[in-house]
């Protein structure tokens, strides 16, 4: 009899992402990350009772490196360095946008759980939204910014990044680069 192949739940989440990001909520199955990790379902069933209970963990441990680089954000920076790096974070972690739809599409018997990440979620977005309307802020007070653009438009621009779907061609840093470039120095060709 062969050796098992140690897994760890860490593999098993970065599957999950990118069975999401390729086929979506409708492709994360047992079968189908089993195959991918080279494993048999049973193997999974060791860590997660169904895919509900896998989804969930999933959403929690995103919400959770979000929240963490989110913190790790130099105090120190100029309020836009700081932006510039939630930018990068939010594109980073695009995917959470797919939690609500996910959490409506779960068909798991514990809706409790499901509803409690999509509220500690809720939370965690608003708190990292109103971190960054005050840095907008502290860039328009100390004159890096203008005062004349609207500071939630300024916002709004940033933290729905995720939902343009260029992110997938350009990649995150290069579309957090050309963001940043025109929130800061508009459209004008300065060359």
């Amino acid at each position: 009899m062969g050796r098992k192949k140690v897994l760890t739940k860490e593999d098993v989440f970065t599957v999950t992402g990118e069975v999401l990001r390729e086929e979506g909520l409708h492709g994360v199955h047992f079968k189908n990350i089993s195959n991918r990790l080279d494993v048999g379902r049973s193997t999974l069933y060791e860590y997660f009772s169904n895919k509900d209970e896998l989804l969930l963990a999933y959403m929690k441990q995103l919400m959770k490196e979000m929240n963490d680089k989110v913190d790790d954000i130099e105090e120190d920076l100029p309020p836009n360095r700081k932006l510039y790096r939630l930018l990068l974070v939010l594109l980073e972690h695009a995917q959470l946008h797919q939690i609500d739809r996910m959490i409506r599409d779960l068909q798991s018997s514990d809706k409790h759980a499901a509803m409690f990440y999509r509220d500690e979620l809720h939370i965690d977005l608003m708190k990292t939204y109103d971190l960054m309307q005050k840095w907008i802020e502290e860039a328009k007070q100390t004159g890096i910014w203008k005062t004349t653009i609207d500071s939630s438009l300024i916002g709004d621009l940033i933290f729905h990044s995720i939902l343009f779907p260029n992110r997938e061609r350009l990649g995150v840093e290069q579309m957090a680069d050309q963001l940043f470039e025109m929130i800061e120095y508009g459209m004008e060709d300065r060359s």
